[in-house]
This record gives C-alpha cells, structure tokens and sequence, in this order.
C-alpha cells in the first residue's frame, strides 16, 4: 500500500483554506524550492515536486473533494488503501486558442513531467494523472485533429519578465512504455505578466504525421522585495532619522541591481520616490516605473551619544 500523503501540511495551509490562500502558500514555497534558485540541489528539487504534487490536488475543487472524502482514512507514515471504484475521472475543457473539449483521464500513457511521476499515493488515488501544476506539468488532449494540443505552467520571476530572453525546457513525455525527453527553448516575449499565455506551434502532441500546440500559461513567482502594479513596481527601502531629516544617498533594490538615488531633505515615512523606467517591460517597448517607498527604521542599539542627541531634539521639538 503506498504511504499516505498530507497535502494540506505539506503547502502549510489548514484544511479550512480557500482557492486565495491554497494559490499563495503554493507560490511562496515554489519560489524558494524552485530549481533555478537552488541548482543541484536534490533536496529542494524533491520539496518543489511534493509541493506541485499538493496544490495539483489541492487546486482541483474535483480532486480535492475526492481526496477530503477518501484520503482521510490514512495517516501520515502510515499506509493508505485506495477506495474502490477505480482511479478518478475528470472533464476538462479546451485549451487556449481553441480545439474541442477534451476527457483526461486516469491510467497509464500520457502525461508530462519535469521531475518525474507522481507519488505512489497520488497515482492510487486519482489513477497516475499527470495534471499542469508546477513547471513544466503538461495536459493533454485526446488524438483527434485539433486535440493534439497541450498545456503548461511556466513560472517566472520578476528578473524573467524584465531580462526576457530565453528559457529552456526540459520534459520527459510517456506514450504507452516508451519515454522520451524533450528539450524546447522558449523565447520570452516583452510584456508577460502573470496569467498571460505563449503558444509554441507544432510542440504538442504528435499523432498520425500532425502536431498539436503547446500552450505555457505564465505563474510569476512572489519576489519577498518587489510588489507589482501592473507596469510598475515598488520595493520598500528602509531608511535611518536622520537621514530622512536631513537627505541623504541611499542604496535602492531593483531586479537588476541596486540603484543609487537621492533622498529629499525632511523625507517622512511613506514618502514615494519614483525611478523611471525601472519597471517592467512593456509590449510597445517601454517601460513601468519602479517606486521606493521609504520606511523610518532604528539601530538595534543606541549609544549614550545618540540617546542624549534625541533627549536634546526632543527638547527643542517641545
């Protein structure tokens, strides 16, 4: 029997949790264990497949009923024996850019991956489904014409977005015993931004002399320093008393490097300045704006100098 998984710890979130909270707590642990952040590691490569593994389900309003109505009855560490019936079955709807609706279903054939199959568990449940969750996580469609189509989540970071280039893709496709891997390079328009879909030609499934499409639907990954705002973003820069009072230079984040920028004498906290053009790309070519936004910070610790220099302009200020 395989062992019985907890997708709900595994994304840190209870079983209480909504679509909002499940999505957030799953792009927050993929950015961190995501392989181009951690090369070569074998450990974070292992967490980012268990994490797509959990919000593959936990995503899923059918497969998430499924797994809260059977999964239950297993333990973590323990053995889990699936319920009777056999594996799950789904209807899915057509793909980006047309092709008529399409079954996924369980059982062996079929199926992308970028690290391998679904655990034993997931495969006992919902029959070695292999759904879009992670990057690189494929669906695909039936042989007909216009079914050989199939999709992806490619997840980029905010550097992505505003270096572009190129991306590489390496996946391995199953169709009966045989595997094979493929690898496709993926140019990176200007102006992506999360949600937004590339459609690679003839990159799909291949059946009967006709090649369907792939369609990659962008995830941009949180960056714990920048938020965006459509075309712009802001990052917070933490800055001392008295270099808000008096003006000062001071080191601003950008994704692509630090930035030098002048502070205003008496700058207050909250107090936005505007880096033009450091955004991100757009389409036409330009650019957004990035904003610093100032934060008042502290010392961990005063000296007696500095102390008594506050009880004076404290005095003063009276």
């Amino acid at each position: 029997m395989p062992e019985y998984i907890d997708y709900y710890a595994l994304l840190g979130v209870p079983k209480t949790a909504g679509e909002a909270e499940i999505k957030s707590a799953y792009r927050k642990l993929a950015m961190k264990h995501h392989p181009d952040r951690n090369p070569g590691n074998k450990a974070s490569e292992t967490k980012f497949k268990d994490i797509n593994e959990a919000y593959e389900v936990l995503s899923d309003p059918q497969k998430r009923k499924m797994y809260d109505q059977f999964g239950h009855e297993g333990q973590p560490g323990q053995g889990y024996r699936p319920p009777p019936g056999g594996a799950y079955r789904q209807q899915r709807q057509q793909p980006p850019g047309g092709g008529s609706q399409y079954n996924s279903q369980g059982g062996p054939g079929g199926g992308f991956e970028q690290f391998g199959d679904f655990s034993d568990f997931f495969k006992s449940m919902f029959g070695g489904e292999h759904g879009s969750g992670g990057f690189g996580g494929m669906e695909e469609e039936g042989q007909g014409r216009g079914q050989l189509d199939m999709e992806a989540e490619l997840q980029l970071s905010i550097e992505d977005l505003i270096k572009g280039g190129h991306k590489q893709l390496t996946f391995s496709s199953r169709n009966g015993r045989k595997t094979e891997t493929r690898e496709i390079n993926v140019k990176l328009p200007k102006g992506l931004r999360d949600g937004a879909t590339i459609r690679l030609r003839g990159q799909g499934r291949e059946s009967g002399g006709r090649a369907g499409d792939l369609y990659l639907k962008i995830s941009v990954l949180p960056d714990p320093r920048f938020e965006t705002d459509g075309d712009d973003l802001r990052v917070k820069v933490d800055v001392m008393p008295w270099d808000a009072a008096l003006g000062s230079e001071i080191s601003v984040p950008s994704p692509c490097g630090p930035v030098t920028v002048k502070l205003p004498l008496g700058s207050g906290s909250g107090r936005q300045l505007r880096l033009s053009g450091r955004g991100l790309p757009r389409k036409d070519g330009g650019h957004g704006d990035l904003y610093a936004v100032v934060t008042l910070a502290l010392p961990d610790k005063f000296s007696p100098q500095q102390l008594e220099l506050f009880k004076k302009l404290k005095d003063l200020s009276a």
